[in-house]
């Protein structure tokens, strides 16, 4: 099957390194989108800046990938661009070692240096950022986003939209609830529960959102 060219929605640091995924594993790049009026028109990096992410609706022979860091809002415009028929999906840098047995969803961004092993899930439009690592039988919710050489250990749970901080930890067999953020540096001993912010050794809530205010 012919690879369609890829449209990057949003112009940040993610949507860079994006970029540079997509270059690197020999991926057409057909510009980016974003809602920054002042970079319409523009070029990041070399690509053109077609205009706002409703540009997406009804564009045809491209897909998509969402560079969003905050997975709020990485959900609301992907969920809005996918009712209108915008298909997805994913980046993932070369240098990534995957498993034959994990299984990834849509529009998922894996940078270079990740490591996924066997019997993982990962949900769609997840974020895995550089060396950060995914070991046996541990499950990625939608909307998820893993720092930068965070790890989550067999069998670890990732709810969706939660967030692990830079090098932050989720020891086996353990939970990090839905819209949590775990801080860098952080090891989770125990379940961390929705709409948390986690931060130390072990990690401890030391925030709780109102559940319609996060994730």
């Amino acid at each position: 099957m012919v690879e369609k060219p890829v449209v990057i929605i949003g112009t940040g640091g993610m949507g860079r390194e994006t970029l540079w995924i997509l270059q690197a594993s020999g991926r057409e790049v057909a510009g980016f989108v974003t809602s920054d009026e002042e970079q319409h028109g523009t070029t990041v990096e070399g690509a053109h800046v077609h205009g706002s992410e409703d540009r997406l609706v009804g564009w045809q022979g491209v897909e998509a990938v969402c560079a969003i860091g905050d997975p709020r809002h990485r959900r609301r415009v992907t969920q809005m661009l996918e009712s209108e028929g915008v298909r997805f999906t994913s980046a993932i840098h070369p240098s990534a070692v995957i498993s034959p047995y994990a299984r990834l969803g849509d529009g998922c961004i894996v940078c270079p240096g990740v490591v996924i092993t066997t019997q993982v899930r990962l949900g769609a439009h997840v974020i895995v950022n550089v060396h950060a690592s995914i070991s046996h039988d541990a499950c990625v919710d939608d909307f998820a986003t893993i720092g930068p050489g965070a790890r989550i250990t067999g069998g670890g749970y990732l709810e969706a939209g939660a967030e692990m901080g830079v090098s932050a930890a989720v020891l086996p067999r353990k939970k990090v609830g839905s819209g949590a953020v775990v801080g860098a540096g952080a090891v989770v001993l125990d379940d961390i529960p929705a709409n948390a912010v986690a931060v130390g050794v072990p990690a401890k809530v030391i925030r709780q959102f109102a559940e319609d205010e996060w994730f």
